[in-house]
């Protein structure tokens, strides 16, 4: 609704603007309606045409187009939206050209339609195109201002230019997370069998309204990283809280320590940064509070065995998931379990066999190519930093 009001504020503001000055130039009332009404439906033309420069440029440098939403005339947000791999050949210089398609196309139409202007013999023919192209380019100068949004062109750009190695980094980290969100969902899935064996989780019970709504935040991506760590700390209070339904506790700690685990084995292996040997003991308890109520929930044994993995205990991260086999159900988590297996295996030094997981895991490749980092290091990279000396 906020997008909707703006574009007809704007909207409202040029046809006044446009009426005011089409009136000094033809001293006609009519004429003055009729140019700043054309003037006025240029810019939802213009908008179309910029997500039309997006995809044209997005398919001629084959870019994987995952969604084009244009609708100008109901006030939602109008993108072409891509998704290219990570490891794609001079992706800067894609991504630079991809976000300049829009901009560009409105200023050449702008140009085009300067040029028509001048060739026209009517005075309100040549006052509608000269609106029509400083409207597109005013469009198009004004999505190559950087700004705070992720949408903006302008801001992308600059991000791609100033930073390309940051950029496509962080275009890997953000695949990565919907890797870790999907992998979460499919442990809620499994969760619903820990509520339903042993202690049950009473209806409304606080620590599972807590959890569900930490869940939602995290899959819409709305919660920044410092809020994100401060709400996760609270629900591990209340894992460990005597009081706390066990089962909801297990969810909990299920949750979190796959949640974190996954992103601690990122900073490990993919940015070279192990993490402090105190949060590799908090994944620790936080797995084992979920082991206590199902030790053989699948789900269960995964975070064990992540936790494991962390402790730089590869034996016993293996011997947990040596039951799992490809294709069985359900398929998310046994993928997850596969590649976990797949790392402990690396660590061990047989490759052979982590290769095969590797290759029978599918479904999560920002995983797996996390693995196949590990398989291919030597020496394997350190999980955890080691404790600093006394005195240093």
């Amino acid at each position: 609704m906020k997008v909707r009001r703006r574009l007809v504020a704007v909207s409202l503001l040029l046809a006044v603007e446009a009426t005011a000055f089409a009136l000094l130039v033809t001293e006609s009332v009519m004429d003055a309606i009729v140019a700043a009404g054309l003037t006025c439906v240029s810019l939802w033309l213009h908008l179309v045409l910029h997500e039309c420069g997006h995809l044209v440029v997005a398919k001629l440098l084959r870019l994987p187009v995952i969604a084009v939403r244009v609708a100008p005339f109901n006030g939602w947000r109008n993108e072409v939206s891509v998704r290219p791999s990570p490891s794609m050949t001079a992706l800067p210089l894609r991504m630079v050209l991809f976000y300049l398609g829009g901009p560009l196309a409105n200023l050449c139409a702008a140009t085009a339609l300067v040029i028509a202007s001048a060739s026209t013999g009517t005075a309100l023919t040549r006052l509608t195109l000269l609106g029509a192209a400083f409207v597109g380019a005013l469009l198009g100068l004004t999505n190559l201002v950087p700004g705070r949004s992720t949408h903006s062109d302008g801001h992308n750009l600059l991000r791609w230019l100033r930073a390309p190695a940051a950029a496509r980094e962080g275009l890997r980290a953000g695949y990565y997370q919907e890797e870790v969100v999907r992998a979460l969902r499919a442990v809620a899935r499994a969760g619903g069998d820990v509520h339903r064996v042993g202690i049950q989780a009473r209806d409304g019970s606080d620590p599972l309204l807590a959890l569900a709504a930490y869940q939602q935040r995290l899959s819409a991506g709305h919660t920044q990283s410092a809020d994100l760590v401060e709400e996760a700390e609270r629900l591990a209070a209340l894992a460990r809280a005597g009081g706390t339904d066990p089962a909801a506790a297990a969810a909990i700690g299920q949750m979190l320590s796959l949640q974190f685990g996954m992103w601690y084995l990122y900073a490990a292996v993919v940015t070279g940064a192990p993490v402090e040997r105190r949060e590799v003991r908090e994944i620790s308890e936080l797995a084992r509070i979920a082991v206590r109520t199902q030790p053989r929930a699948l789900s269960a044994r995964i975070v064990m065995s992540l936790a494991h993995l962390l402790n730089q205990r590869p034996e016993d991260a293996r011997s947990l998931l040596l039951d799992v086999r490809p294709g069985a159900e359900p398929r998310d988590l046994c993928a997850v379990a596969l590649l976990l297996r797949a790392a402990a295996e690396s660590y061990l030094g047989n490759h052979a066999e982590a290769d095969h997981l590797l290759r029978a895991a599918g479904g999560y490749p920002q995983l797996a190519q996390l693995v196949a980092a590990i398989r291919a290091a030597d020496p394997a990279p350190p999980m955890f930093a080691p404790a600093p000396m006394a005195g240093a």
